[in-house]
Protein backbone atom coordinates (compact mmCIF):
# COMPACT_ATOMS: atom_id res chain seq x y z
CA UNK A 1 0.00 0.00 0.00
CA UNK A 2 2.64 2.62 1.18
CA UNK A 3 4.74 2.25 -2.30
CA UNK A 4 1.08 2.62 -4.43
CA UNK A 5 0.05 5.52 -2.07
CA UNK A 6 3.68 6.93 -2.93
CA UNK A 7 3.65 6.44 -6.78
CA UNK A 8 0.15 8.37 -7.02
CA UNK A 9 1.38 11.12 -4.03
CA UNK A 10 4.83 11.85 -6.48
CA UNK A 11 3.54 10.66 -9.87
CA UNK A 12 2.91 14.82 -10.92
CA UNK A 13 5.59 16.72 -12.87
CA UNK A 14 7.28 18.55 -10.36
CA UNK A 15 6.40 16.85 -7.09
CA UNK A 16 10.37 16.21 -4.96
CA UNK A 17 10.32 13.94 -1.99
CA UNK A 18 11.45 16.18 1.21
CA UNK A 19 11.47 13.68 3.90
CA UNK A 20 10.41 9.68 4.26
CA UNK A 21 11.11 7.64 6.66
CA UNK A 22 9.84 3.69 6.61
CA UNK A 23 9.76 0.80 10.00
CA UNK A 24 9.42 -2.48 9.11
CA UNK A 25 9.37 -4.78 12.46
CA UNK A 26 5.87 -6.72 13.05
CA UNK A 27 4.23 -3.95 11.48
CA UNK A 28 4.74 -1.62 9.13
CA UNK A 29 5.07 2.26 9.10
CA UNK A 30 6.05 4.22 6.81
CA UNK A 31 5.54 8.14 5.87
CA UNK A 32 6.52 10.52 3.29
CA UNK A 33 6.62 14.41 2.66
CA UNK A 34 6.47 15.69 -0.62
CA UNK A 35 6.58 19.15 -2.32
CA UNK A 36 4.22 20.64 -5.18
CA UNK A 37 2.83 22.96 -7.07
CA UNK A 38 -1.00 23.21 -8.42
CA UNK A 39 -2.63 25.76 -10.25
CA UNK A 40 -0.03 28.13 -9.00
CA UNK A 41 -0.20 27.26 -5.14
CA UNK A 42 2.60 25.87 -3.01
CA UNK A 43 1.82 22.92 -1.16
CA UNK A 44 3.57 19.92 1.20
CA UNK A 45 1.64 16.43 0.61
CA UNK A 46 2.50 14.08 3.71
CA UNK A 47 1.46 10.49 2.64
CA UNK A 48 1.53 7.95 5.73
CA UNK A 49 0.44 4.00 6.04
CA UNK A 50 0.21 2.32 9.37
CA UNK A 51 -0.01 -1.63 8.87
CA UNK A 52 -1.66 -1.60 12.15
CA UNK A 53 -4.40 0.56 11.48
CA UNK A 54 -4.60 -0.90 8.42
CA UNK A 55 -4.97 2.79 7.08
CA UNK A 56 -3.69 5.34 4.18
CA UNK A 57 -3.43 8.87 5.42
CA UNK A 58 -3.01 11.68 2.90
CA UNK A 59 -2.93 15.29 4.06
CA UNK A 60 -2.10 18.32 2.48
CA UNK A 61 -0.58 21.95 3.55
CA UNK A 62 -0.73 25.25 1.51
CA UNK A 63 -2.20 28.71 1.41
CA UNK A 64 -5.05 27.99 -0.99
CA UNK A 65 -7.77 25.40 0.40
CA UNK A 66 -10.20 25.13 -2.37
CA UNK A 67 -7.18 23.99 -4.90
CA UNK A 68 -5.63 21.81 -1.88
CA UNK A 69 -9.03 20.09 -1.41
CA UNK A 70 -9.42 19.33 -4.99
CA UNK A 71 -5.77 17.86 -5.23
CA UNK A 72 -6.03 15.66 -2.17
CA UNK A 73 -9.58 14.59 -3.76
CA UNK A 74 -8.38 14.07 -7.30
CA UNK A 75 -5.03 11.98 -5.63
CA UNK A 76 -7.68 10.23 -3.13
CA UNK A 77 -9.78 8.97 -6.12
CA UNK A 78 -6.93 8.12 -8.22
CA UNK A 79 -5.37 6.31 -5.28
CA UNK A 80 -8.60 4.32 -4.62
CA UNK A 81 -8.27 3.19 -8.71
CA UNK A 82 -4.54 2.05 -8.14
CA UNK A 83 -5.33 0.20 -5.33
CA UNK A 84 -8.08 -1.57 -6.70
CA UNK A 85 -6.24 -2.69 -10.22
CA UNK A 86 -3.37 -3.90 -7.44
CA UNK A 87 -5.91 -6.39 -6.09
CA UNK A 88 -7.38 -8.10 -9.26
CA UNK A 89 -3.62 -8.77 -10.35
CA UNK A 90 -2.24 -12.14 -10.30
CA UNK A 91 0.84 -12.50 -7.43
CA UNK A 92 4.01 -12.80 -10.58
CA UNK A 93 2.14 -9.11 -11.80
CA UNK A 94 1.83 -8.04 -8.59
CA UNK A 95 5.35 -8.84 -7.53
CA UNK A 96 6.51 -7.48 -11.27
CA UNK A 97 4.68 -4.03 -10.42
CA UNK A 98 5.68 -4.22 -6.26
CA UNK A 99 9.43 -3.55 -7.83
CA UNK A 100 8.90 -1.47 -9.99
CA UNK A 101 7.16 0.98 -6.81
CA UNK A 102 10.61 0.37 -5.02
CA UNK A 103 12.38 1.23 -8.23
CA UNK A 104 10.77 4.49 -8.83
CA UNK A 105 11.01 5.41 -4.86
CA UNK A 106 14.76 4.91 -5.32
CA UNK A 107 14.85 7.23 -8.03
CA UNK A 108 12.93 9.60 -5.52
CA UNK A 109 15.06 9.81 -2.93
CA UNK A 110 18.22 9.40 -5.38
CA UNK A 111 16.93 13.44 -6.47
CA UNK A 112 16.21 14.01 -2.72
CA UNK A 113 20.01 12.44 -1.51
CA UNK A 114 21.51 14.74 -4.30
CA UNK A 115 19.62 17.80 -3.22
CA UNK A 116 20.41 17.44 0.34
CA UNK A 117 24.30 17.04 -1.08
CA UNK A 118 24.36 13.47 0.97
CA UNK A 119 27.13 11.50 0.96
CA UNK A 120 27.58 9.46 -1.87
CA UNK A 121 27.16 6.14 0.09
CA UNK A 122 23.15 7.00 0.47
CA UNK A 123 23.17 7.48 -3.01
CA UNK A 124 24.97 4.72 -4.34
CA UNK A 125 22.60 2.57 -2.17
CA UNK A 126 19.43 3.88 -3.24
CA UNK A 127 20.77 3.78 -6.94
CA UNK A 128 22.05 0.31 -7.13
CA UNK A 129 18.87 -1.06 -5.48
CA UNK A 130 16.49 0.72 -7.76
CA UNK A 131 18.32 -0.66 -10.45
CA UNK A 132 18.00 -4.34 -9.29
CA UNK A 133 14.35 -3.54 -8.83
CA UNK A 134 13.62 -2.13 -12.17
CA UNK A 135 15.88 -5.48 -13.78
CA UNK A 136 13.64 -7.66 -11.82
CA UNK A 137 10.21 -5.83 -12.84
CA UNK A 138 11.16 -5.71 -15.81
CA UNK A 139 12.56 -10.00 -15.99
CA UNK A 140 11.74 -12.08 -18.95
CA UNK A 141 12.08 -9.19 -21.28
CA UNK A 142 14.15 -7.15 -23.30
CA UNK A 143 17.13 -5.79 -20.82
CA UNK A 144 15.40 -2.50 -19.67
CA UNK A 145 17.11 0.64 -20.97
CA UNK A 146 16.66 2.27 -17.01
CA UNK A 147 19.03 -1.18 -16.04
CA UNK A 148 21.94 -0.27 -19.04
CA UNK A 149 22.05 3.26 -18.08
CA UNK A 150 21.86 2.59 -14.07
CA UNK A 151 25.02 0.03 -14.63
CA UNK A 152 27.05 2.68 -16.44
CA UNK A 153 26.20 5.08 -13.39
CA UNK A 154 27.12 3.14 -10.96
CA UNK A 155 30.08 2.32 -12.47
CA UNK A 156 31.05 5.92 -12.89
CA UNK A 157 30.76 7.22 -9.56
CA UNK A 158 31.60 3.67 -7.89
CA UNK A 159 35.30 4.72 -7.64
CA UNK A 160 34.51 8.32 -5.97
CA UNK A 161 35.02 8.51 -1.86
CA UNK A 162 32.13 7.12 -0.25
CA UNK A 163 31.98 9.66 2.57
CA UNK A 164 31.75 12.56 0.25
CA UNK A 165 29.22 14.79 -1.54
CA UNK A 166 28.82 13.79 -5.29
CA UNK A 167 31.48 16.65 -7.26
CA UNK A 168 28.18 19.26 -8.32
CA UNK A 169 28.48 18.84 -12.37
CA UNK A 170 28.16 15.13 -11.51
CA UNK A 171 25.29 15.56 -8.80
CA UNK A 172 23.47 17.98 -11.27
CA UNK A 173 24.13 15.58 -14.40
CA UNK A 174 22.81 12.43 -11.71
CA UNK A 175 19.42 14.12 -11.09
CA UNK A 176 18.56 14.82 -14.69
CA UNK A 177 19.20 11.50 -15.58
CA UNK A 178 16.80 10.27 -12.42
CA UNK A 179 14.16 12.35 -13.50
CA UNK A 180 14.32 10.02 -16.71
CA UNK A 181 14.58 6.95 -15.32
CA UNK A 182 11.56 7.97 -13.22
CA UNK A 183 9.80 8.18 -16.21
CA UNK A 184 10.59 5.20 -17.89
CA UNK A 185 9.69 3.50 -14.50
CA UNK A 186 6.33 5.24 -14.65
CA UNK A 187 5.97 3.46 -18.00
CA UNK A 188 6.37 -0.37 -16.46
CA UNK A 189 4.15 0.78 -13.85
CA UNK A 190 1.47 1.91 -15.95
CA UNK A 191 1.00 -1.79 -17.37
CA UNK A 192 0.17 -2.69 -14.43
CA UNK A 193 -1.94 0.70 -12.40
Amino acid sequence: MFRIAWYVAASPPGVLLSEHSEAESQVFDGRATFTATTSGVNLRLRVAVDGAKKSIEVTAFGADQAVITRYVNDLASMLESSLRKYRSLPDKEKNKLRRALVAKTCWDRVVHDVFRKSPLSEIYFDLSHGREMIVQATEGEDVHPVALTTAAWLSKIEKLPRDRVLPPEIATELAKKTIEWKKETHAVISRYL
